[in-house]
């Protein structure tokens, strides 16, 4: 009985844990796409560089 419970609670919490990194990728892939759409029309600055550059690490430490 115990064995079961613990089953269905570890299921219950991998469900939810790649549910938050399925949510944390698509937040980076917007913030990316959009400084890539920025970066079409005007340069970015430097502050602006660094936070595509980080979002873009955190996203291949996701993957």
């Amino acid at each position: 009985n115990k064995i079961r419970h613990l089953r269905q609670f570890l299921r219950g919490w991998a469900k939810h844990l790649s549910g938050v990194y399925k949510v944390e990728k698509e937040k980076l892939l917007d913030l990316i796409n959009s400084f890539e759409l920025k970066a079409e029309s005007s340069i970015l600055d430097s502050k602006e560089l660094e936070t595509k550059f980080e979002a873009e690490m955190r996203l291949k430490e996701l993957l």
